[in-house]
């Protein structure tokens, strides 16, 4: 920033908060009006004395932290050191770090946001209140003294507990899917059974019994086209990226997690040294739930489009799409400064990483300003009795955006074009054996999106929240897939049971919107504050409910479940895959909820382990009396 404001400037940074509240004690006098208790962090005193003898130098002071709640507290607690100078302090606001939006920000002279203040030390207070009262009643009632409880991070380990239940209950159903083979118009195609039930074996065999498909399909030779329908294709490129679609197409497309992303977003955001010498802002600010895009962003893009790929640029493109209900929209999309930066052209003073998210923002961007991919399904119809056979393709008449950065030169274009009455030739037939699938687990991409979609978190928590589960061993990760560990588990099914009306989906959204009205200025953070603590005071004092199910002790292994954690090879049964010398790690173990007996021995119950391939591993909990394991579900 130095380089925009000249010699007369001088630049120092707080390198984050400065004061927080205390880590081993409560820090909210609950008498007060649930005042809290700011203490220095490690470190920062010092720190910040160094910047205060600097600012007494100065004529007037400007607070440059993040434009979000955390950077308003920043701020605050800044101020709060530095008025003691009694001099002019402003606070600036800066939502890409460019010459033109600083002196934008130097020219308002604006204070700090009271409401924004409010509102940070309405969640900070009440997250605090929430872990050190539900914190101790956890050691309390589950015997474990190491536990924490978060409030927002228990809604997402209960999504992640409930997702990790349906695969455990989920049991296989068998289908099967008939299929025609032969020609139409001298064109090898297959038609298709139609039907919106699932076929068992029963069904197949009474079909083909029916139409006379064994010994001598004589019915099929008057199989005729009797309808087609066609519904117009119109798909529009993807919005622009709020945090949370930045995060999960990261994750998808570089494997970047959702700390890495922040990390090298936020090295984007505060500038990189080009070619000139100067540090140049790349991307706008990048904690936002917003798809929007500012008027002068959307010029630029269109402008670039315009220049080098008139043809994708959607006329009109400019018009913004309704934001998603829970949307605060502060801060536009996550887009490039500057699109005629390209990602080749400041390759070379970038990182690899850098380059790559780089790349990723500023061709979302700009593809989110192109024409929608225009086509159409067809649907061919061949009636025989009660039965309907069909085939379906798609024609693309326009690719659009799909034709960026270079057309689509190998798109598949049907050529088959039939008209009502043509005969489909009949070849032969076939079956094809099928399994419905259990539920996925969640990613961290989808965990976000769904964060962002329900309106539990924000921006400036999503990628903390995961990290938080993480370190409590909450949850475990392989690949792409997040399950619970036994502890997560057992934890989540007390909270759900006890708790539930203050880490639910439903609660912790209403929140969330309560603290915005607090930010508006609608709502009082000592009134929101005291009725959350009524309320949570009054489960506390209630009796306890109590289940079975919550999962075994962390930290004591049985025999059989030692056997299991330690064994170096997984022996398969019959109906398993074969796959050698694959471990089973200890801190993954999950307990079902309903126990289903194992089918060898007809003693032990069946457990379930999120092993390291993603797939979830079936075993028996005799093991090693009983060596039934394997990967597919009962």
């Amino acid at each position: 920033m130095n380089s925009y404001l000249g010699k007369d400037w001088l630049v120092v940074a707080t390198k984050g908060h400065i004061k927080d509240l205390p880590p081993k004690s409560y820090g909210v006098d609950i008498s007060n009006s649930f005042e809290p208790e700011y203490e220095w962090l490690k470190g920062k005193k010092k720190l910040f004395t160094s910047i205060v003898s600097k600012a007494k130098k100065c004529s007037k002071i400007y607070i440059a932290s993040d434009p979000d709640r955390e950077g308003e507290i920043i701020a605050k607690h800044c101020f709060d050191e530095l008025v003691k100078l009694k001099k002019p302090i402003y606070r600036l606001r800066l939502k890409e770090i460019t010459k033109a939006e600083l002196n934008i920000q130097l020219e308002k002279k604006n204070g700090l946001d009271l409401g924004e203040i409010e509102s940070q030390i309405a969640r900070r207070v009440i997250d605090r209140i929430f872990g050190f009262e539900v914190s101790p009643d956890l050691w309390k009632q589950l015997k474990i003294p190491t536990l924490s409880a978060g409030r927002v991070q228990s809604t997402v380990l209960h999504w992640i507990c409930e997702r990790e239940r349906e695969i455990q209950n989920f049991t296989k159903q068998t289908y099967f899917l008939l299929k025609l083979h032969g020609s139409l118009k001298k064109q090898k195609i297959e038609l298709k059974y139609h039907t919106k039930e699932k076929l068992n074996q029963e069904d197949v065999n009474a079909i083909v019994k029916e139409l006379g498909l064994i010994p001598e399909p004589s019915k099929l030779k008057e199989l005729r086209l009797s309808n087609i329908k066609i519904k117009q294709l119109k798909r529009n490129p993807p919005k622009a990226f709020s945090t949370a679609s930045l995060l999960e197409v990261s994750f998808r497309a570089l494997k970047f997690d959702s700390k890495k992303t922040m990390r090298i977003a936020q090295s984007l955001f505060e500038g990189k040294k080009l070619q000139s010498g100067e540090t140049v802002g790349l991307i706008t600010y990048m904690r936002s739930d917003s798809t929007r895009v500012s008027d002068s962003k959307l010029q630029l893009g269109e402008n670039y489009l315009k220049q080098h790929h008139p043809k994708l640029l959607l006329e009109g493109s400019g018009k913004q799409s309704k934001q998603k209900k829970f949307s605060q929209d502060a801060h536009e999309a996550v887009i490039p400064i500057n699109p005629n930066l390209t990602p080749n052209q400041i390759r070379n003073y970038l990182t690899v990483d850098e380059w790559k998210l780089y790349q990723l923002i500023w061709e979302r961007f700009l593809v989110s300003l192109m024409k929608p991919e225009l086509g159409e399904e067809v649907v061919y119809e061949f009636p025989i009795g009660k039965h309907v056979f069909t085939h379906s393709f798609e024609r693309i008449f326009d690719g659009g955006f799909k034709n960026f950065p270079e057309p689509i030169s190998d798109q598949k274009k049907s050529t088959l074009d039939a008209k009502v009455g043509d005969v489909f030739s009949y070849e032969s037939f076939s079956t094809l054996e099928k399994e419905t699938e259990p539920p996925e687990r969640y990613t961290q991409g989808k965990l976000i999106q769904k964060m962002e979609d329900t309106g539990v978190g924000r921006p400036s928590t999503y990628a903390n929240i995961l990290e938080t589960l993480k370190l409590r061993k909450y949850i475990v990760e392989y690949q792409k897939n997040i399950g619970p560990s036994a502890l997560g588990m057992k934890v989540d099914g007390y909270l759900d049971l006890n708790f539930h009306d203050l880490i639910g989906e439903s609660f912790t959204k209403d929140l969330e919107q309560q603290l915005d009205e607090i930010t508006e200025n609608r709502n009082s953070r000592v009134e929101l504050i005291s009725a959350f603590y009524a309320k949570l005071i009054q489960i506390i004092k209630s009796p306890r409910k109590k289940i079975d199910s919550y999962g075994p002790e962390f930290g004591t292994t049985t025999k059989n479940e030692k056997a299991v954690s330690d064994s170096s090879a997984i022996k398969t049964n019959a109906h398993s895959k074969k796959n050698k010398n694959q471990h089973l790690p200890k801190e993954t173990s999950l307990t079902l909820t309903e126990k289903k007996v194992c089918p060898k021995c007809s003693d032990g119950t069946i457990k379930t382990k999120l092993g390291k391939n993603g797939k979830t591993i079936y075993f028996c909990s005799r093991y090693p009396h009983c060596d039934y394991i394997t990967y597919d579900n009962l």
